[in-house]
């Protein structure tokens, strides 16, 4: 058996001590901006509700996105995400907008963190789930059809929504 002693110096000891820590940590970060480059490109669905996604390439540890929904010939809902890589994990933050460019949401955005990867599938989730959105889970179901399952959570009752759509020629 081979016993190592630590550096001799108590700095490089900490300093050794605290990469460990952070390459620990960093490890059980779900995923990267990497694992959402599957949603980049224009995303189009519904019938009676028409609902549309457009998702730009991740630049500079940022990935965008717009969304808007029109039924019946009128604008329902705009939307705004932004998905950054931070330091400890990779955040969904969006807000959604009326015509007028006012908000729904009252003060800060909704804010959601990826807690599931896997090949073209993942899953954003609220900590703590008591906000008015408790999941997203994007994933593709076919080449060019895409899949999103939202749960919400309002008045303590969890209900939700699936958008399927297409990818936009």
């Amino acid at each position: 058996m081979k016993i190592l002693n630590p550096p001799a110096s108590p700095a490089l000891f900490a300093l050794g001590f605290f990469l460990c820590l952070y390459g620990a940590a960093r490890a059980e970060t779900p995923g990267s901006l990497a694992d959402l480059a599957f949603l980049e490109g224009h995303w189009r669905g519904g019938e009676e509700f028409i609902f549309e996604e457009t998702w730009n390439a991740a630049e500079g540890g940022v990935m965008t996105g717009m969304a808007r929904g029109v039924s019946a010939g009128e604008l329902r809902v705009l939307e705004y995400i932004v998905v950054s890589e931070e330091k400890d994990a990779v955040v969904m933050r969006f807000k959604h907008f009326n015509r007028d460019y006012s908000t729904w949401e009252e003060s800060d955005p909704i804010v959601l963190t990826l807690t599931k990867t896997d090949q073209n599938d993942v899953t954003f989730s609220a900590d703590p789930p008591s906000q008015d959105v408790k999941s997203v889970r994007y994933f593709l179901t076919g080449e060019d059809t895409l899949q999103a399952d939202v749960a919400l959570v309002e008045n303590g009752q969890e209900s939700g929504f699936t958008l399927m759509f297409e990818r936009a020629k």
